[in-house]
């Protein structure tokens, strides 16, 4: 789970330092480590998915484990992130065929998005609303 957040937090910026570079080789550059990474994470996420869910379902009453709000908050917070890597996958392909609408400050929010997310999972869980 933290290797998939490291690079959803890391992902965004890298597509800030695309938008915002003139040189095309730079840019040719990013574009790789943008599809590495993009590659790297897709099965960390899906790894982190599946143990999540395992460790409700082998618990003795998995019913009420998913019954409780902190965990529902929990997994649609993990559906936002699917939602967060799925619309980065979008912004990969729209800066491969430079028809990107995005500028350095709208990524520069975008990358702030998983934050929230982080934050509200940690609260979830802490406090167990």
């Amino acid at each position: 789970m933290v290797s998939w957040f490291a690079g959803i937090f890391y992902l965004p910026r890298l597509f800030v330092y695309h938008v915002e570079s003139e040189n095309q080789d730079t840019k040719a550059q990013l574009t790789i480590m943008q599809t590495n990474l993009i590659r790297f994470i897709t099965p960390l996420g899906l790894l982190a998915l599946l143990f999540g869910l395992m460790m409700g379902f082998l618990g003795s009453d998995w019913v009420g484990f998913f019954s409780q709000n902190w965990i529902i908050a929990k997994l649609f917070i993990v559906l936002l992130l699917i939602l967060y890597q799925i619309i980065c996958w979008k912004i990969l392909q729209d800066l491969r065929s430079q028809s990107h609408q995005w500028t350095g400050f709208k990524l520069r929010i975008f990358n702030e998005l998983p934050i929230l997310l982080l934050l509200a999972g940690i609260v979830a869980a802490v406090f167990k609303f």
